[in-house]
């Protein structure tokens, strides 16, 4: 007889298994929460979006319920009774509300200045109110509206006012800097206005009241240069390149900014060979030239001039600086190093977005070597594809050709000693003289030539 026996079946989830599920179930999970992510900022935006229009809308309404007169803004061009920011809580968010006023010269019976001249230029007012909120940048957003006031009657020339016409473009690009932050102020007048300017760069203030360059004008937009209009010499203590507006009543006055985007700057110390050099002491001076000095040679000043340093691997970074020329010198109190060249050479241009490295090269006073700048004669410029050639008795022989800097140093190489001793030291370019002469080099010191090249007629 056969006994037969219950096989217990022992089987379960292998690894593979269980860690397909887990995946299965990630994805589900994560599916999930960003669909219910989605949905809850969707739901919390749109509170924050009516809550918006309620306050754009009751805004609005104050002002249609106001004289003609007093529909304006509190210390702006168009003058009245309504704030220009207001800041209002509702369900705990912080709304911002911005109330612009303007005059319109509109077209149809003429402009100011135009055909036909419009003397009575204030035809009509425009209000746009802007609610917008920020709240953790999680849900921002902004809404607006806008509305025309037509005066009760035509309307009237006045006298004492004219317009201000602000152009802001772009240096590089040539053209206008659209969605810019213009603040203009008149602190003798308690004038103040903020600003955007429209799709071609430009701000119109209609009906602004006569004044001489006591207009302060500060643009800005996020990734372009600061700009801030400065008062004439001697109330500056040097003549500015953008000048407070002036306003000459009945006319149109226009003042124009250049607005560029910023550049980033990178600067490194080292030897000749390329080694970093630490805590080097330097001036470095440029971007934007916001003005000159009042007297002859009229020296410029720019908006960056610091004495600065770099750190512990001869590196120091400037963000978000101005483009435009620079220049680098050593600062006094680096008495142990000589710049030898800079790459690009000294002074040079930072473009808008430029994101630009450059390597100052250093060469070590009490070490032995030589450096030789070489000019033309005719134009006293610096000589960039000269041939420079140092060789001694004793079978020494390199040669290099010189770059912007105009500079040729020696040794070229720290592969073998460069030793103090007699060397001849030949030079030659395209269309001058060959220069010829015999040098002496100095143990444990940098020796210096500067050599005029003679233009060959």
């Amino acid at each position: 007889m056969k006994l037969f026996k219950n096989k217990k079946n022992n089987s379960g989830f292998t690894l593979i298994e269980a860690l397909v599920l887990v995946f299965i179930f990630s994805i589900i999970t994560i599916t999930f929460y960003q669909v219910i992510s989605v949905g809850t900022r969707y739901i919390i935006f749109s509170k924050n979006r009516l809550v918006a229009i309620s306050l754009a809308n009751e805004r609005m309404e104050i002002a249609r319920n106001l004289q003609y007169d007093d529909v304006g803004i509190q210390d702006g061009a168009c003058v009245g009774n309504i704030p220009q920011d207001e800041e209002i809580i509702e369900n705990g968010k912080t709304f911002h509300v911005h109330t612009l006023a303007t005059y319109i010269d509109d077209p149809f019976d003429g402009t100011l200045g135009g055909s036909p001249n419009d003397t009575a230029y204030k035809d009509y007012k425009i209000v746009k109110v802007t609610v917008s909120w920020n709240n953790g940048n999680a849900d921002a957003g902004s809404v607006f509206l806008l509305s025309r006031f037509v005066p009760p009657g035509l309307e009237e020339a006045t006298l004492g006012d004219g317009i201000l016409l602000i152009k802001i473009f772009s240096d590089q690009a040539g053209a206008g800097v659209p969605q810019a932050t213009v603040k203009i102020t008149n602190a003798d007048l308690g004038f103040s206005e903020n600003r955007q300017t429209d799709g071609s760069g430009d701000v119109m203030l209609v009906g602004i009241e006569e004044s001489f360059q006591r207009y302060k004008i500060e643009v800005s937009k996020t990734g372009y240069e600061t700009v801030v209009t400065k008062l004439p010499y001697p109330d500056t203590d040097y003549n500015p390149t953008d000048t407070h507006a002036s306003v000459v009543a009945g006319e149109i006055n226009n003042i124009s900014i250049i607005l560029n985007k910023l550049a980033d700057l990178k600067i490194s110390t080292q030897d000749y060979f390329g080694d970093s050099i630490a805590d080097i002491d330097f001036k470095l001076k440029g971007g934007r030239k916001i003005g000159t000095d009042e007297v002859y040679p009229y020296t410029p000043f720019y908006n960056l001039d610091v004495s600065d340093k770099t750190d512990s691997e001869g590196k120091k970074e400037y963000d978000a600086v101005s483009p435009g020329q620079y220049s680098l010198v050593l600062s006094d109190s680096e008495t142990d190093y000589r710049i030898i060249g800079t790459d690009p050479a000294t002074p040079f241009l930072l473009l808008s977005e430029q994101d630009l490295d450059l390597k100052v090269k250093l060469a070590a006073k009490n070490e032995t070597s030589i450096l030789a700048t070489i000019k033309k004669s005719d134009s006293d410029s610096l000589f960039s594809g000269a041939k420079v050639e140092l060789s001694n008795s004793s079978g020494y022989s390199e040669e290099i050709t010189t770059d912007d800097n105009g500079t040729a140093f020696f040794p070229l190489t720290n592969e073998t000693p460069f030793v103090a001793g007699t060397y001849t030291l030949k030079i030659t370019g395209e269309g001058y003289d060959d220069y010829l002469e015999d040098i002496e080099i100095v143990e444990n010191q940098l020796s210096e030539k500067d050599i005029s090249m003679i233009y060959n007629l």
